[in-house]
């Protein structure tokens, strides 16, 4: 084959190529143009589900200002007549794990719900346990992990998955001390 006829095929597939390419980008963009709503949607329905399930007293949830500090996992903040639901994104093992913890006007957790995580399937995905969660409910500010809790601000940590318990416990601490910021309490 010569010079010539190697430059216009080269050519030719790289157009080819560059027309797929756009094609399939076009079709993705009008994709995600239609489902980016519906999924913004779900998730803000997920979130108010889960700020129900931690703050069940409460009558409505009221977004408040919050100027995220750089070591907190605090993304946003309600008040409630009940307390604090506040939403935090602590970085696990696989990632940012997504919850929201309840914290009522004594400062006390009254629950946790993750929302969303990407932790180790069989082993820090069990953070999503209810048996986990339990744990943080009526603890305060100050929660440590250990391997067999045995004091009362101590929570036992996921067998093999120390840094997902770790980081769940990381933003139950940072929901307890906005909650305690908010209210007044420093």
């Amino acid at each position: 084959m010569d010079k010539k006829n190697i430059v216009k095929e080269v050519i030719t597939v790289a157009v080819i190529l560059f027309a797929i390419t756009a094609v399939a980008a076009a079709i993705l963009a009008a994709v995600n143009s239609v489902t980016a709503p519906v999924i913004a949607e779900n998730d803000r329905k997920a979130q108010e589900i889960a700020m129900k399930q931690v703050l069940p007293d409460a009558t409505a949830f009221d977004k408040m200002e919050y100027e995220m500090s750089e070591n907190s996992s605090v993304t946003e903040v309600y008040k409630s007549d009940a307390g604090y639901a506040v939403k935090v994104a602590p970085k696990g093992y696989g990632g940012a794990i997504s919850m929201i913890v309840g914290v009522d006007n004594d400062l006390k957790v009254t629950g946790v719900e993750i929302i969303s995580q990407s932790e180790t399937a069989g082993l820090g995905s069990k953070c999503t346990n209810s048996e986990f969660k339990a744990q943080f409910i009526g603890k305060t500010e100050g929660i440590a992990v250990a391997k067999n809790a045995t004091k009362e601000n101590e929570i036992d940590a996921i067998t093999s998955a120390t840094i997902t318990s770790k980081a769940v416990t990381k933003g139950v601490n940072d929901a307890i001390k906005v909650a305690r910021e908010a209210k007044g309490d420093e």
